[in-house]
């Protein structure tokens, strides 16, 4: 099953394949029924992804497992040269704002385990890219499409815009981006779950 809040931008049909509409946000889906849930670069866009990862977790079955995928600008911080990191801190500032978190990355372990998963491990990756490559060239088309509202925000300005493409061009300078941050855990097995409900009903 996939599930979406707009079907329209889908292109793959298929018959073993359900398509749903609906916001994650809003409520788990099926409850205790999958085995495997997965979400990737989704949660860094959500208002509440903690209610969206709560219903994620809603959605397994006892022993189900969980993996999420997001994006970690962790790497921006020791940007070279100082010109470029300043350009990233403007741009985590208007990210920000916007009501995108890029450092959602470094939060989903401790998400997971305060939900009560288990075996919960993850690794992290960052691309090294130079300018003229096709990561770079992913740059140059996001900040041209987005320069209006990155300078009318106020933390960045147009030369400091023109410096950052401007290295996006240069086959000489190299850099690292996105920690992508995969991260999975399993739910408690049912006489676990049965066990810890017990015993909160002894406690109160």
């Amino acid at each position: 099953m996939a599930f979406d809040l707009d079907l329209s931008l889908v292109d793959v049909r298929a018959a073993c394949l359900d398509l749903r509409k609906g916001d994650i946000v809003a409520g788990p889906v099926n409850p205790g029924s999958f085995d495997l849930v997965t979400a990737r670069a989704v949660l860094h866009h959500v208002a509440d992804a903690e209610a969206a990862i709560a219903n994620l977790v809603a959605s397994l079955r006892p022993r189900g497992a969980l993996l999420l995928i997001e994006p970690d600008f962790l790497p921006v911080s020791i940007a070279e040269p100082p010109e470029v990191r300043a350009f990233w801190d403007g741009w985590l500032e208007w990210s920000r704002e916007r009501g995108i978190d890029y450092q959602i990355g470094r939060t989903l372990a401790p998400r997971l385990a305060a939900l009560g998963l288990e075996q919960i491990s993850g690794t992290a990756e960052t691309a090294i890219y130079n300018g003229g490559s096709g990561w770079a060239d992913y740059c140059i088309q996001t900040i041209t499409e987005l320069r209006g509202d990155l300078v009318s925000f106020g933390k960045l300005n147009d030369p400091l815009v023109e410096m950052f493409l401007g290295y996006c061009a240069g086959p000489t300078w190299w850099t690292q981006t996105i920690a992508f941050t995969a991260v999975h855990g399993c739910t408690p097995a049912a006489e676990q779950t049965a066990s810890a409900n017990r015993s909160a009903r002894f406690r109160i």
